[in-house]
């Protein structure tokens, strides 16, 4: 029975809901670099020059934790009935992160303190989290700071830390493989990258440890999205990538992630060393050759590996023409030439661009310009084995899957079957309109459905699309017709 009289407006939440498309050009990157910025600690000044007073402070444990930390200073007061100097002293509350100074004074109260006298004080106080400095010759008075400007590491080690454009470039160094990955992914594309920097080893000739740091952040990129909110796409690691443990690691990680590993081959690898090596791989992973000569921060022609360029350009054709895009035949920008030449005739079956490329190794040619050139994934599938077609499939089950959370937990009826079912054809007409896809639609399981599978909670929906394969091959057929000549003598 109704306890209200007048009109009322509830807001219903049923109906069918738009699918957001998940960020399909998002790069997973894993290398080193040595010199990276550390945390900058919280600090700051109290005092002036002119009165020779200054005394700096800094917080001893890097980053923002040091900010909250706050140091005062309270004027010394000698004893009512037996006057004497006050030294100056410090006492550390560690559980409200406060330093506080008793500033020292003689016997009628007038402050003494100077800046070596609280330094002193702050430096003989056990596990202080505050540095002071200062060596003035003037009086410090009392005064309140809370430290400011600390900075937590922005590249910890083992942790995913998202970036896009050029603006954090400075802040890993000039060592290591990293900057000039993201150099090089930004040649293509300021895509947004999420980097896991790992340790270098020192020791050249221990590889072991290298390949064990590269393989221990490789494993952190399973965490992106928790860590980052961004879950990559593509992943790559190069430098170190021409090692088989490395690329299998990458093609793992690449299916925890419903992503494409990029593997480069070794410098100098032969064809038949790279079509040997491809058949260790699988559905989630382009094996790349060769490497590509561009000018470094110094000027020097040097060779890099290829895959921090692919990713660039993947990401690149993913923004200006779509995700189901092929790569292949694409332009790859800033690279001057290539360690070794694929030979390339069009047309010809037994080419070396052509037999990689059979072998699903993706190259490198030169036509008008240096272009990618290669459709294929290291499995065998006819249709999956192109990478175009593995992404359409990977953006459009996690899209859906993730619109379909919205649907969960509630009434299991025909209500809320029918606005799930609504909601997946209306993202399949919109990508056909996008020209992404051919078709598709969703529709009830008749046979999965059942009385049982109902009573338990469980709802069965099938849904279908038809992905859009790259023209890999046009077959042009082509006769002689001398009836054209005979036509012409004739119409004379």
């Amino acid at each position: 029975m109704a306890n209200l009289h007048g009109v009322e407006t509830i807001e219903l939440t049923s109906g069918t809901v738009a699918v957001t498309t998940i960020q399909t050009a998002i790069i997973g990157l894993v290398g080193t670099a040595p010199d990276a910025s550390v945390g900058i600690p919280a600090a700051g000044a109290v005092g002036t020059p002119i009165l020779d007073n200054v005394v700096e402070f800094s917080a001893t444990l890097l980053g923002r934790a040091g900010n909250v930390v706050v140091v005062e200073a309270v004027a010394g007061v000698p004893d009512a009935e037996n006057p004497a100097e006050v030294e100056t002293t410090a006492v550390w509350n560690a559980t409200g992160l406060t330093l506080t100074i008793t500033l020292g004074c003689d016997e009628s109260g007038k402050l003494t303190a100077t800046p070596a006298d609280v330094v002193d004080a702050v430096g003989a106080v056990a596990d202080v989290k505050v540095t002071a400095k200062g060596s003035g010759s003037g009086t410090v008075t009392p005064f309140s700071l809370q430290l400011s400007g600390g900075e937590d590491e922005p590249f910890p080690l083992n942790t995913p830390v998202a970036i896009v454009g050029t603006t954090m470039l400075s802040r890993l160094g000039d060592k290591g493989t990293l900057k000039q990955a993201l150099t090089e992914i930004n040649d293509q594309r300021n895509a947004l990258t999420v980097v896991v920097r790992v340790a270098e080893n020192a020791d050249a000739q221990n590889a072991e440890k290298q390949r064990a740091a590269v393989l221990v952040g490789i494993g952190a990129l399973s965490s992106a999205k928790s860590v980052t909110t961004y879950q990559p796409r593509i992943v790559i690691a190069p430098g170190f990538s021409e090692d088989d443990a490395v690329g299998k690691a990458l093609e793992t990680v690449a299916g925890k992630l419903r992503a494409v590993a990029y593997v480069d081959c070794a410098a100098g690898a032969t064809l038949q060393e790279v079509v040997q090596r491809r058949q260790s791989y699988g559905m989630r992973t382009e094996l790349l050759r060769p490497r590509v000569q561009v000018s470094n921060a110094d000027g020097q022609l040097v060779y890099r590996p290829y895959s921090a360029f692919a990713a660039g350009l993947r990401a690149r054709i993913d923004f200006e023409k779509g995700w189901w895009w092929s790569k292949s035949n694409q332009d790859i920008n800033n690279i001057l030439g290539v360690e070794q030449i694929d030979e390339f005739i069009l047309g010809d079956e037994n080419c070396d661009a052509n037999l990689l490329n059979m072998q699903n190794v993706s190259t490198i040619i030169r036509r008008a310009g240096f272009k990618h050139w290669g459709n294929r994934l290291c499995g065998t599938d006819p249709q999956w084995r192109f990478e175009s077609v593995r992404r359409t499939a990977d953006v459009i089950e996690d899209s859906i899957q993730e619109t379909m959370l919205e649907y969960v937990d509630r009434p299991l009826d025909r209500e809320n079957a029918d606005d799930i079912i609504g909601t997946i054809n209306a993202y399949m007409r919109q990508l056909v309109g996008l020209g992404a896809i051919f078709g598709g639609r969703a529709w009830l399981d008749e046979e999965l459905n059942t009385a049982e599978s109902m009573a338990a909670g469980v709802l069965y929906i099938n849904y279908d699309f038809g992905p859009k394969s790259p023209t890999e091959l046009i077959s042009l057929r082509v006769r002689v017709n001398n009836n054209y000549a005979l036509e012409e003598m004739l119409a004379a």
